[in-house]
């Protein structure tokens, strides 16, 4: 068929359609087309063309160059006709015109009707009702033009398709037309007979509320176009319908047929063919853990009534159980569609998407057609026809959008189930299911354990191999079922066998008959186009737990882009996420391969990624380290504190370094993980330089949310891959960053140990001339210092280290300095100086326009305000701490209750006291300041020293004593000691008093302090 009218206008063959022409050019080919193989005026065509515009005659030449030069596209040309002096005419065989070919099965079908040849009548009126695409044709051209043409023909399309329907009524076929009636009845809402013989299908096959319905939608049609009453007769059928009574149904549908001159006896028809109904739905294993999912579908699968045809898609990677859950659904729903149920696998064995025109074969084959056409749009169209009026279960596995259109019915009566690696947005009215997701631990076991129960084999006595295997399948059912068969095909040998050759090989591993991980995985990566594969291949290569925008840049941007180059990989970050062959990591805007995937893709890429694997690593590192950089910079707003590499900066995109500044602390929560990962594989690859700059730029952050394992680590392997490579800057750096007093106190450093190493990042930093450096690693080994217990050298070192931080323009150095300097003479019962220091540190904080740093430096303020008897302005500076950070939970807000509760104690609200220190206490656990927590139990015991408790508050200086010489802080633990010296001496336990004040002499011998820095004596 060339040339389709009957619906939308189509010109073209084999399933390749002609985008058609627009304005008079396309009134020009419908006038010739609608009126085929009739010769037309000049004049007629110009009026139809540009109607009562005066255009000259010398016009239409031209535009009918124009429509021949469209149909030379696919050779037919030739089929435009000039008669001269008289007009055009297109000569187009019947067969390759659907109103001709229309014309042509009607004439014929009245020809068998005269001769009482009513099985062939049916069969030609059928045949030429399916034809039509619609109620309307031409409905894509200007109404107007042709509307004495279009409406002849929508008065014959209902006169064949009611004459049909009186044939099948006759011999009793009224469930077997009722989809049919409803769709061609829907086209003609106001034609009195179809609505005649729909209400009346509708009652005979028991849809007595849908007949109602039905009748209600002719009332309002008739009423929008006329405005008339409805026909008494029947309106006379509806209410017999609506009460129930069957005699008068009869009689009056019998007036309406005679009054259409429906014949009123029996006609005699030849036995109908047998019908053949396919039953072409595969055996589906027994699923575990889908029961919800499989219920969703079924359910829609059931679902009554329905406009149009359901189609559930359900995606998800391969191996998942996509076809497995589709199979279970449409094999209890077998009885709601009694014509069949059709399958088809639409991937070869390569992976190829099979040709929707020989899937249509195969099912015309399938529900005996009679021919099978030459043409793909012809086979589609046959295909739709058959479906149009049987109920049919479709399951298309392993599909793609433009599939499941060609071969999705219009019968509201079947039913399209779709499994698909992709999630298919472009059918735009299906059903999605959720993704399918890995089972859990319970569900993973069962599946492998029935796989191996089923075969006769148990195996229960060897829990821990089970749960190997279970967690080495990644609770992938395919995986899970290929264990299975391997544990039962190798029996008796053990499972623990099995797990150690699966932990060995893979994905590889995986492999039972004709199933495969591996291959089912390459399949998905098979789909993908070069660039995502690339990109696929380069993350293989990356020991990354998650990935981004930014990965898929730094891997597949090219050197030399400019800032408004947008973000490159992100539409390949998109295919491999729209594929599945990713995750995503919600609500992160992150990525992470499943397990199975990671293994494979890693030994896939290491086989053949193209290029320099090695570059690999150094673009995503580089950049990572830039958006680590860029993150430490904007919670200090500045590169501030910290010291880097001369490993350039990448060029970042302005999107991924959007998502930085917004939020850094957020980003580098995301990150940490990466960062982690990526500062083990530096130091494995010996890329010295990234490693140690990854490590220090992320410090700071491991400090404020108390990741000191991360934080020990990174820096502990970073220091390494310095000494390795023979980088006397970068071990510097790490030695000031890895032995900071708030790393100390965690336990993970020897508080003595932390002095020494310090003092000799201090000689390397000053051998490289590195002054900012040297600033950093002296203030922090002042303060390691104040640690011990010393005050008078700290104090003498304090001008040295403001002097390198001034040089280096690091404000931020010089207020930690000038903070530190405070504590000191606090520690040293110098109020007055220590308030003056902090409040040049408050100063240069609140020029930095930095909340933290202020909130920081006003705890300790609080603290001077208090040895000054200063309440008042005390409970100010604590108060504007937990203003700062009253809606976070991490340790800055830990520091904030502490104040408020040693206020809340100094005014007697001693209910409030205990809630906000309990709650110091137990965040400073959580993020591991043993600094904090210790004075936080000291603070606990002066409380219930107040309440009378004085065992709880024994319990609460042990607690602190114990807490404080874990973390190597010798100053504090003197505290706690005298403390509790003193409450041994008030309870007349003068030999406990004298161990503790006999320890505190053992602290400061054992640190070596001066006596002038001894400032806790015993009385």
């Amino acid at each position: 068929m060339i040339y389709r009218l009957l619906g939308e206008l189509q010109v073209g063959e084999d399933g390749l359609l002609l985008d058609l022409p627009s304005g008079a050019t396309l009134i020009l080919l419908a006038a010739l087309l609608i009126n085929a193989n009739r010769r037309m005026p000049k004049s007629a065509l110009i009026r139809l063309a540009w109607g009562d515009a005066p255009v000259g005659e010398a016009q239409l030449p031209k535009r009918l160059k124009m429509v021949r030069d469209f149909l030379a596209e696919i050779g037919r040309s030739a089929d435009i006709r000039t008669h001269s002096g008289v007009g055009y005419e297109m000569r187009i065989p019947a067969d390759a015109i659907d109103t001709l070919l229309f014309s042509r099965l009607v004439r014929q079908a009245e020809e068998a009707s005269t001769q009482q040849r009513f099985d062939e009548e049916i069969g030609l009126r059928r045949e030429a009702l399916g034809l039509w695409r619609g109620g309307h044709p031409l409905s894509n051209v200007p109404e107007g033009n042709f509307r004495n043409e279009t409406v002849a023909l929508e008065q014959r399309h209902r006169r064949v398709a009611a004459r049909l329907f009186d044939l099948e009524f006759i011999r009793g076929n009224y469930s077997g037309v009722l989809d049919e009636l409803i769709r061609i009845g829907g086209y003609y809402p106001a034609d009195r007979r179809l609505c005649e013989q729909l209400i009346y299908a509708q009652y005979r096959s028991g849809h007595v509320a849908d007949a109602a319905s039905g009748y209600e939608r002719h009332l309002a049609a008739i009423e929008e176009e006329t405005g008339g009453e409805p026909d008494p007769l029947l309106r006379a059928l509806h209410f017999a319908i609506a009460r129930g009574d069957e005699d008068a149904v009869e009689a009056a549908y019998a007036a309406l047929a005679k009054r259409s001159g429906t014949p009123a006896a029996k006609v005699s028809f030849a036995p109908p063919p047998p019908v053949s109904v396919p039953a072409q739905l595969p055996r589906h294993s027994e699923l575990v853990g889908r029961a919800d999912l499989v219920a969703e579908v079924t359910w829609l699968l059931h679902r009554e009534p329905r406009s149009a045809t359901p189609v559930i898609v359900i995606s998800g990677p391969g191996g998942i159980g996509k076809t497995a859950l589709a199979l279970a659904a449409a094999n209890a729903s077998r009885d709601r569609y009694p014509d069949g149920q059709l399958y088809m696998e639409l991937r070869d064995g390569l992976g190829h998407a099979i040709d929707t025109s020989e899937v249509a074969a195969q099912f015309l084959r399938s529900l005996d057609a009679t021919r099978i056409p030459e043409t793909k749009a012809e086979r589609l169209t046959d295909l739709r026809s058959l479906l149009a009026r049987r109920r049919v279960l479709i399951v298309l596995d392993d599909a793609d959008g433009a599939q499941v259109s060609d071969l999705t019915p219009a019968n509201p009566g079947c039913a399209v189930v779709v499994t698909a690696r992709q999630r298919l947005p472009e059918l735009s009215d299906a059903h999605r299911v959720a993704p399918l997701e890995p089972l859990n631990r319970a569900n993973a076991t069962e599946l492998f354990l029935r796989v191996v129960r089923e075969a006769g084999v148990r195996i229960d006595d060897d829990q821990v191999s089970v749960d190997r295997v279970v967690t080495l399948c990644g609770g992938l059912p395919l995986a899970l079922r290929i264990a299975g068969a391997l544990r039962v095909h190798g029996h008796p040998m053990p499972t623990a066998e099995l797990a150690d050759r699966l932990a060995r090989q893979g994905p590889q591993a995986l492999v039972y008959g004709k199933q495969s991980v591996a291959r089912t995985i390459g399949a998905g990566f098979e789909r993908l186009d070069e660039a995502a594969r690339r990109l696929f291949l380069g993350l293989g290569l990356l020991p990354l737990t998650k990935f981004g925008r930014w990965t898929a840049a730094a891997l597949l941007a090219g050197p030399g882009e400019s800032e408004d180059w947008g973000t490159p990989g992100a539409a390949e970050l998109a295919q491999l996420a729209s594929t599945f062959m990713i995750e995503p990591v919600e609500p992160e805007l992150r990525f992470r391969f499943h397990d199975l995937t990671r293994e494979y893709v890693s030994r896939r890429a290491l086989a053949e990624y193209p290029g320099d694997q090695g570059q690999v690593p150094v673009l995503a590192y580089s950049a990572l380290l830039t958006l680590a950089r860029r993150a430490h910079a904007t919670l200090y707003g500045g590169d501030f504190e910290v010291v880097h590499s001369s490993v350039p900066d990448w060029n970042a995109p302005p999107a991924v370094l959007a998502e930085v500044t917004a939020d850094a602390m957020g980003w580098f929560e995301k990150e940490r993980l990466n960062i982690r990962a990526a500062v083990a594989h530096c130091a494995e690859l010996g890329l010295a330089d990234l490693c140690w700059d990854l490590a220090v730029s992320a410090h700071e952050f491991y400090g404020i949310r108390g990741y000191f394992d991360d934080w020990y680590s990174t820096h502990t392997q970073a220091l390494a891959a310095c000494r390795k490579a023979g980088d006397a800057h970068g071990e510097g750096i790490v030695l000031a960053c890895l032995n900071q007093p708030a790393l100390v106190a965690s336990g993970r450093i020897d508080s003595k140990a932390a002095i020494a190493a310090l003092q000799q990042a201090n000689r390397l930093l000053q051998a490289s001339g590195d002054r900012h450096g040297q600033a950093i690693t002296l203030r922090t080994l002042v303060h390691a210092l104040r640690r011990q217990g010393h005050l008078t050298r700290p104090l003498e070192l304090f001008d040295e280290v403001l002097a390198h931080y001034e040089a280096s323009g690091d404000a931020v150095g010089c207020w930690q300095t000038w903070r530190f300097i405070g504590r000191t003479y606090l520690d040293l019962g110098e109020a007055e100086n220590a308030r003056r220091a902090l409040e040049r540190a408050e100063g240069i904080a609140i020029q930095l326009d930095n909340k933290r740093l202020i909130a920081q430096t006003r705890y300790w303020i609080g603290q001077t305000t208090l040895a000054l008897d200063d309440l008042d302005g005390a409970q100010a500076a604590f108060d504007s701490v937990y203003d700062t950070y009253s809606d976070d939970t991490g340790l800055d807000h830990a520091y904030a209750r502490h104040g408020l509760g040693i206020m809340a104690r100094r005014t007697g609200a001693f209910a409030l006291a205990d809630l906000h220190l309990t709650e110091a206490v137990r965040l400073a656990q959580e993020y591991g300041d043993g600094s904090l927590e210790g004075r936080a139990w000291l603070s606990i015991a002066a409380l219930r020293l107040a309440l009378g408790r004085q065992a709880e508050q024994l319990a609460a200086i042990d607690r602190a004593i114990e807490v404080f010489s874990g973390g190597g802080a010798v100053r504090l633990e003197v505290q706690a000691l005298a403390a509790l010296a003193e409450v041994r001496s008030d309870r007349g336990e003068q030999e406990a008093a004298g161990l503790a004040w006999a320890t505190i002499t053992d602290r400061y011998d054992e640190a070596e302090l001066p006596e002038r820095d001894r400032v806790i004596r015993r009385h």
